[in-house]
Protein backbone atom coordinates (compact mmCIF):
# COMPACT_ATOMS: atom_id res chain seq x y z
CA UNK A 1 0.00 0.00 0.00
CA UNK A 2 1.30 3.39 -1.32
CA UNK A 3 2.57 6.32 1.89
CA UNK A 4 -0.69 8.28 0.36
CA UNK A 5 -3.38 5.63 0.56
CA UNK A 6 -2.38 4.67 4.46
CA UNK A 7 -2.67 8.11 5.17
CA UNK A 8 -5.93 8.36 3.89
CA UNK A 9 -7.12 5.16 5.25
CA UNK A 10 -6.08 6.87 8.74
CA UNK A 11 -7.88 9.91 7.76
CA UNK A 12 -10.77 8.55 7.04
CA UNK A 13 -10.89 6.46 10.32
CA UNK A 14 -9.94 9.58 12.39
CA UNK A 15 -12.90 11.09 10.46
CA UNK A 16 -15.10 8.05 11.74
CA UNK A 17 -13.77 8.44 15.21
CA UNK A 18 -15.87 11.66 15.54
CA UNK A 19 -19.41 10.25 14.52
CA UNK A 20 -19.14 7.12 16.61
CA UNK A 21 -16.78 4.94 19.16
CA UNK A 22 -16.38 1.56 16.89
CA UNK A 23 -12.64 1.05 18.61
CA UNK A 24 -10.53 -0.43 21.23
CA UNK A 25 -6.84 0.90 19.90
CA UNK A 26 -4.10 -0.01 22.86
CA UNK A 27 -1.02 -1.89 23.57
CA UNK A 28 -3.27 -5.00 24.49
CA UNK A 29 -2.91 -6.99 27.56
CA UNK A 30 -4.66 -10.05 28.12
CA UNK A 31 -6.74 -9.26 31.07
CA UNK A 32 -5.88 -5.76 31.29
CA UNK A 33 -7.08 -2.54 31.44
CA UNK A 34 -7.74 -1.07 27.56
CA UNK A 35 -9.19 1.77 26.88
CA UNK A 36 -11.05 3.40 23.41
CA UNK A 37 -9.80 5.31 21.18
CA UNK A 38 -5.86 5.80 21.79
CA UNK A 39 -3.31 4.11 20.05
CA UNK A 40 -0.66 4.39 23.33
CA UNK A 41 -2.53 2.94 25.80
CA UNK A 42 -0.33 1.05 28.54
CA UNK A 43 -2.46 -1.85 29.47
CA UNK A 44 -2.03 -3.29 33.23
CA UNK A 45 -1.65 -6.98 34.37
CA UNK A 46 -3.84 -9.76 32.41
CA UNK A 47 -4.19 -13.15 31.44
CA UNK A 48 -4.46 -15.68 29.35
CA UNK A 49 -4.22 -18.88 31.32
CA UNK A 50 -4.49 -22.55 31.50
CA UNK A 51 -4.59 -25.78 33.61
CA UNK A 52 -5.48 -29.26 33.28
CA UNK A 53 -7.11 -32.24 35.33
CA UNK A 54 -5.46 -35.09 33.47
CA UNK A 55 -1.73 -36.05 33.88
CA UNK A 56 0.04 -33.99 31.06
CA UNK A 57 0.18 -30.40 31.45
CA UNK A 58 -1.60 -27.63 28.48
CA UNK A 59 0.71 -25.52 27.01
CA UNK A 60 -0.55 -22.57 24.99
CA UNK A 61 1.12 -20.00 22.15
CA UNK A 62 -0.74 -16.94 19.92
CA UNK A 63 0.03 -16.67 16.21
CA UNK A 64 -1.78 -13.87 13.94
CA UNK A 65 -4.29 -15.58 11.75
CA UNK A 66 -3.83 -17.77 9.18
CA UNK A 67 -5.37 -20.22 6.96
CA UNK A 68 -2.40 -22.41 7.47
CA UNK A 69 -1.66 -24.57 10.07
CA UNK A 70 1.12 -22.92 11.92
CA UNK A 71 2.47 -25.53 14.75
CA UNK A 72 5.76 -26.07 12.62
CA UNK A 73 5.74 -22.26 12.25
CA UNK A 74 5.78 -21.68 16.51
CA UNK A 75 8.44 -25.03 17.12
CA UNK A 76 10.97 -23.30 14.68
CA UNK A 77 10.26 -20.26 16.43
CA UNK A 78 11.21 -21.06 19.28
CA UNK A 79 14.22 -23.31 18.26
CA UNK A 80 15.72 -20.23 16.30
CA UNK A 81 15.16 -17.90 19.49
CA UNK A 82 17.18 -21.04 22.09
CA UNK A 83 19.52 -21.09 19.43
CA UNK A 84 20.16 -17.53 18.73
CA UNK A 85 19.90 -15.89 22.66
CA UNK A 86 17.83 -12.92 21.49
CA UNK A 87 16.03 -12.77 24.39
CA UNK A 88 12.56 -13.65 23.15
CA UNK A 89 10.63 -17.00 24.37
CA UNK A 90 11.83 -20.17 23.99
CA UNK A 91 9.46 -22.43 24.99
CA UNK A 92 5.33 -22.87 24.67
CA UNK A 93 3.46 -21.22 27.72
CA UNK A 94 2.32 -23.55 30.44
CA UNK A 95 0.43 -23.05 33.41
CA UNK A 96 3.59 -21.63 35.67
CA UNK A 97 4.40 -18.91 33.39
CA UNK A 98 1.14 -17.52 35.38
CA UNK A 99 -0.33 -14.43 33.60
CA UNK A 100 0.60 -14.21 30.30
CA UNK A 101 0.40 -9.99 28.58
CA UNK A 102 0.07 -9.32 25.19
CA UNK A 103 3.03 -7.29 24.81
CA UNK A 104 3.25 -6.17 21.39
CA UNK A 105 7.32 -5.38 21.74
CA UNK A 106 7.97 -9.21 21.78
CA UNK A 107 8.01 -11.63 18.50
CA UNK A 108 4.68 -13.15 19.47
CA UNK A 109 2.24 -10.51 19.86
CA UNK A 110 4.02 -8.33 17.49
CA UNK A 111 1.69 -8.37 14.88
CA UNK A 112 -1.08 -6.72 16.98
CA UNK A 113 1.05 -3.52 17.26
CA UNK A 114 -0.81 -1.48 14.37
CA UNK A 115 -3.96 -2.22 15.95
CA UNK A 116 -6.14 0.56 14.75
CA UNK A 117 -9.72 -0.28 14.97
CA UNK A 118 -12.73 1.10 13.20
CA UNK A 119 -16.14 1.23 12.64
CA UNK A 120 -16.76 -2.49 12.00
CA UNK A 121 -19.87 -5.03 12.00
CA UNK A 122 -19.74 -8.91 11.74
CA UNK A 123 -21.26 -12.00 12.69
CA UNK A 124 -17.92 -13.29 14.66
CA UNK A 125 -16.11 -14.61 10.91
CA UNK A 126 -16.51 -12.26 8.27
CA UNK A 127 -15.95 -8.44 8.84
CA UNK A 128 -16.75 -5.08 7.19
CA UNK A 129 -16.44 -1.48 7.22
CA UNK A 130 -19.83 0.63 6.82
CA UNK A 131 -20.13 3.63 5.71
CA UNK A 132 -21.29 5.89 8.22
CA UNK A 133 -23.94 9.55 7.61
CA UNK A 134 -24.23 11.85 10.61
CA UNK A 135 -27.60 13.51 11.28
CA UNK A 136 -27.77 15.46 13.85
CA UNK A 137 -26.27 13.83 16.93
CA UNK A 138 -26.61 10.18 15.69
CA UNK A 139 -24.62 8.72 13.18
CA UNK A 140 -26.15 5.56 11.53
CA UNK A 141 -25.29 3.08 8.85
CA UNK A 142 -25.53 3.92 5.38
CA UNK A 143 -26.92 1.12 3.61
CA UNK A 144 -26.96 2.82 0.15
CA UNK A 145 -23.37 2.81 -0.26
CA UNK A 146 -21.20 -0.66 -0.23
CA UNK A 147 -18.69 -1.78 2.97
CA UNK A 148 -15.73 -1.59 2.89
CA UNK A 149 -13.13 -4.18 3.46
CA UNK A 150 -11.38 -4.62 6.80
CA UNK A 151 -7.96 -6.11 7.93
CA UNK A 152 -7.09 -8.39 10.80
CA UNK A 153 -5.65 -6.77 13.76
CA UNK A 154 -6.44 -3.06 12.28
CA UNK A 155 -10.17 -2.52 12.53
CA UNK A 156 -10.28 -5.35 14.92
CA UNK A 157 -8.48 -7.81 17.29
CA UNK A 158 -7.76 -11.33 15.79
CA UNK A 159 -4.98 -14.31 16.98
CA UNK A 160 -5.02 -17.88 16.68
CA UNK A 161 -4.66 -19.67 19.88
CA UNK A 162 -2.67 -22.99 19.49
CA UNK A 163 -3.03 -25.75 22.30
CA UNK A 164 -0.88 -28.33 22.91
CA UNK A 165 -0.14 -31.63 25.08
CA UNK A 166 1.73 -34.28 25.49
CA UNK A 167 0.05 -37.69 25.25
CA UNK A 168 0.34 -41.67 25.65
CA UNK A 169 -3.77 -41.74 24.50
CA UNK A 170 -5.90 -42.83 21.51
CA UNK A 171 -8.66 -41.00 22.44
CA UNK A 172 -8.48 -37.27 21.83
CA UNK A 173 -8.91 -34.29 24.73
CA UNK A 174 -10.61 -31.20 24.63
CA UNK A 175 -9.98 -28.21 26.24
CA UNK A 176 -12.83 -25.51 27.77
CA UNK A 177 -12.80 -22.35 28.22
CA UNK A 178 -13.90 -21.98 31.93
CA UNK A 179 -16.81 -20.30 33.47
CA UNK A 180 -14.42 -17.96 34.91
CA UNK A 181 -13.41 -16.24 32.05
CA UNK A 182 -14.60 -12.41 32.20
CA UNK A 183 -14.81 -9.24 30.16
CA UNK A 184 -15.52 -6.63 32.66
CA UNK A 185 -15.51 -3.13 32.47
CA UNK A 186 -13.59 -1.10 35.02
CA UNK A 187 -16.19 0.93 36.94
CA UNK A 188 -18.74 -1.46 38.70
CA UNK A 189 -22.37 0.14 38.57
CA UNK A 190 -24.98 0.51 40.18
CA UNK A 191 -28.72 0.35 38.82
CA UNK A 192 -29.73 3.78 37.72
CA UNK A 193 -30.29 6.16 34.51
CA UNK A 194 -28.12 9.12 33.89
CA UNK A 195 -29.94 11.46 31.19
CA UNK A 196 -27.70 13.99 28.88
CA UNK A 197 -24.02 13.79 28.37
CA UNK A 198 -23.22 15.90 31.46
CA UNK A 199 -24.70 13.31 33.86
CA UNK A 200 -23.41 10.32 32.71
CA UNK A 201 -19.58 11.47 31.22
CA UNK A 202 -17.88 9.16 34.21
CA UNK A 203 -19.87 6.66 33.29
CA UNK A 204 -17.87 5.84 30.11
CA UNK A 205 -16.83 2.22 30.63
CA UNK A 206 -20.54 1.76 29.32
CA UNK A 207 -19.20 0.94 26.06
CA UNK A 208 -18.47 -2.51 27.07
CA UNK A 209 -21.99 -3.20 25.63
CA UNK A 210 -20.92 -3.05 22.26
CA UNK A 211 -17.89 -5.38 22.83
CA UNK A 212 -18.47 -8.29 20.84
CA UNK A 213 -15.74 -11.67 21.13
CA UNK A 214 -16.05 -14.81 19.14
CA UNK A 215 -14.31 -18.21 19.09
CA UNK A 216 -13.77 -20.19 15.94
CA UNK A 217 -12.98 -23.73 16.46
CA UNK A 218 -10.08 -23.76 13.47
CA UNK A 219 -10.41 -27.72 14.04
CA UNK A 220 -13.69 -27.70 12.48
CA UNK A 221 -13.64 -25.47 9.36
CA UNK A 222 -13.48 -22.25 11.72
CA UNK A 223 -16.92 -23.29 12.91
CA UNK A 224 -18.18 -20.39 15.18
CA UNK A 225 -18.64 -21.76 18.82
CA UNK A 226 -19.86 -18.22 20.35
CA UNK A 227 -20.21 -14.83 20.28
CA UNK A 228 -20.11 -13.25 23.64
CA UNK A 229 -21.73 -10.22 24.46
CA UNK A 230 -19.93 -9.31 28.01
CA UNK A 231 -22.49 -5.58 28.75
CA UNK A 232 -25.76 -6.68 28.57
CA UNK A 233 -26.95 -4.60 31.66
CA UNK A 234 -25.85 -1.12 30.22
CA UNK A 235 -27.73 0.40 27.34
CA UNK A 236 -27.81 3.35 25.80
CA UNK A 237 -30.79 5.07 24.36
CA UNK A 238 -29.76 7.82 21.87
CA UNK A 239 -33.02 8.87 20.63
CA UNK A 240 -33.62 12.81 19.73
CA UNK A 241 -34.52 14.00 22.79
CA UNK A 242 -34.39 10.85 24.68
CA UNK A 243 -30.25 10.86 24.86
CA UNK A 244 -30.37 7.78 28.27
CA UNK A 245 -27.98 5.55 29.63
CA UNK A 246 -29.39 3.17 31.65
CA UNK A 247 -26.94 0.27 33.62
CA UNK A 248 -27.61 -2.47 36.22
CA UNK A 249 -30.16 -3.93 34.18
CA UNK A 250 -30.78 -7.66 34.95
CA UNK A 251 -31.60 -10.38 32.80
CA UNK A 252 -35.27 -9.79 33.41
CA UNK A 253 -34.45 -6.32 31.70
CA UNK A 254 -32.67 -7.01 28.72
CA UNK A 255 -35.37 -7.60 26.59
CA UNK A 256 -37.08 -4.37 24.27
CA UNK A 257 -34.00 -2.42 23.90
CA UNK A 258 -33.34 -1.90 20.38
CA UNK A 259 -30.24 0.50 18.76
CA UNK A 260 -31.49 3.41 17.02
CA UNK A 261 -32.03 3.50 13.43
CA UNK A 262 -32.87 5.73 10.50
CA UNK A 263 -36.34 5.53 8.88
CA UNK A 264 -36.65 7.87 5.97
CA UNK A 265 -39.39 9.76 7.49
CA UNK A 266 -38.60 13.66 7.00
CA UNK A 267 -41.09 13.97 10.14
CA UNK A 268 -39.88 11.43 12.59
CA UNK A 269 -36.20 10.24 11.07
CA UNK A 270 -35.55 7.82 14.03
CA UNK A 271 -36.91 4.85 16.18
CA UNK A 272 -36.01 2.19 17.91
CA UNK A 273 -35.30 -1.43 16.96
CA UNK A 274 -38.36 -3.31 17.59
CA UNK A 275 -38.14 -7.05 19.16
CA UNK A 276 -34.58 -6.76 20.03
CA UNK A 277 -32.76 -6.73 23.59
CA UNK A 278 -29.14 -5.97 24.78
CA UNK A 279 -28.19 -10.03 24.77
CA UNK A 280 -29.48 -9.39 21.17
CA UNK A 281 -26.20 -9.51 18.05
CA UNK A 282 -27.32 -7.55 15.39
CA UNK A 283 -25.12 -7.26 12.14
CA UNK A 284 -25.01 -6.51 8.55
CA UNK A 285 -23.72 -9.24 6.34
CA UNK A 286 -24.11 -6.67 3.29
CA UNK A 287 -25.37 -3.13 2.92
CA UNK A 288 -28.79 -4.73 2.34
CA UNK A 289 -28.59 -7.67 4.82
CA UNK A 290 -29.03 -6.98 8.20
CA UNK A 291 -29.43 -10.14 10.64
CA UNK A 292 -30.62 -10.60 14.36
CA UNK A 293 -29.08 -13.39 16.51
CA UNK A 294 -31.13 -14.20 19.51
CA UNK A 295 -29.97 -15.60 22.02
CA UNK A 296 -32.99 -17.77 22.91
CA UNK A 297 -33.28 -19.24 19.67
CA UNK A 298 -32.41 -23.12 19.08
CA UNK A 299 -28.59 -23.39 19.23
CA UNK A 300 -28.15 -19.52 20.01
CA UNK A 301 -24.21 -19.12 19.86
CA UNK A 302 -24.79 -15.77 22.15
CA UNK A 303 -23.40 -15.95 25.43
CA UNK A 304 -24.58 -12.74 27.21
CA UNK A 305 -22.92 -11.62 30.83
CA UNK A 306 -19.76 -10.31 32.23
CA UNK A 307 -18.37 -13.66 32.94
CA UNK A 308 -18.77 -16.68 30.53
CA UNK A 309 -21.31 -18.93 33.40
CA UNK A 310 -20.37 -22.02 32.70
CA UNK A 311 -17.21 -23.73 31.55
CA UNK A 312 -17.43 -24.02 27.19
CA UNK A 313 -15.35 -26.47 24.78
CA UNK A 314 -13.78 -24.50 21.99
CA UNK A 315 -11.63 -27.13 20.57
CA UNK A 316 -11.08 -31.02 20.52
CA UNK A 317 -7.63 -32.09 19.23
CA UNK A 318 -7.60 -33.33 15.95
CA UNK A 319 -3.66 -33.73 15.51
CA UNK A 320 -0.92 -35.78 16.34
CA UNK A 321 2.79 -34.91 16.23
CA UNK A 322 6.02 -36.56 17.11
CA UNK A 323 6.45 -40.06 19.03
CA UNK A 324 8.02 -41.50 22.69
CA UNK A 325 8.06 -38.75 25.56
CA UNK A 326 8.18 -35.89 22.76
CA UNK A 327 4.18 -37.19 21.41
CA UNK A 328 1.71 -34.46 21.62
CA UNK A 329 -2.01 -33.76 20.51
CA UNK A 330 -2.45 -30.09 19.04
CA UNK A 331 -5.04 -28.41 17.97
CA UNK A 332 -6.16 -24.31 17.75
CA UNK A 333 -9.30 -22.04 18.24
CA UNK A 334 -9.14 -18.83 16.48
CA UNK A 335 -10.01 -15.74 18.88
CA UNK A 336 -12.03 -12.08 17.38
CA UNK A 337 -12.17 -8.91 19.20
CA UNK A 338 -14.43 -5.97 18.16
CA UNK A 339 -16.64 -3.24 18.64
CA UNK A 340 -20.37 -3.66 17.07
CA UNK A 341 -21.18 -0.73 15.38
CA UNK A 342 -25.00 -1.87 15.62
CA UNK A 343 -25.46 -1.95 19.20
CA UNK A 344 -26.67 0.82 21.21
CA UNK A 345 -23.28 1.55 23.21
CA UNK A 346 -21.39 1.99 20.17
CA UNK A 347 -21.05 5.89 20.63
CA UNK A 348 -18.94 8.94 20.42
CA UNK A 349 -19.73 10.06 24.47
CA UNK A 350 -18.43 6.46 25.51
CA UNK A 351 -15.21 7.60 24.12
CA UNK A 352 -12.62 6.45 27.01
CA UNK A 353 -14.13 3.84 28.89
CA UNK A 354 -12.33 0.72 29.78
CA UNK A 355 -12.69 -2.77 30.49
CA UNK A 356 -10.79 -6.28 31.58
CA UNK A 357 -10.68 -9.54 29.15
CA UNK A 358 -9.56 -12.83 31.18
CA UNK A 359 -9.78 -15.91 29.29
CA UNK A 360 -8.88 -19.07 31.11
CA UNK A 361 -8.56 -22.45 29.59
CA UNK A 362 -8.42 -26.30 31.07
CA UNK A 363 -8.34 -29.49 29.30
CA UNK A 364 -10.90 -32.34 29.44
Amino acid sequence: MKKSDKLARKTRKMIAKNLIVLAVLATVAFAGVVSWFSNKTTATAGSVSAYTKVGDGLEFYIMPPSAMDQYADINNRLATNRNSNNGERTTWHTSSDGDVLFDTSTQEFKFMEGLFLCETTSDGITFQIPKLVQYDNVAYIDTTQNFDATTANDEYMSFDLYFRCKTTETAYYSVNMTSDSSITPSTTYQANSYVGEANYSDKKDAAIGAVRMSVLNMEANGEREMIWIPGPDVYYNGMPNVDTLTTGLTSSQYANKGAVYYTGNNNSPFALRSNEGTNTHAYYADKNTRTVVLPTAQNSPIVAGSTLGSDKTVITFNHVVGSGNDRYQYGHIRINLWIEGEDAEARLAFVGGKFSMNLNFKMT
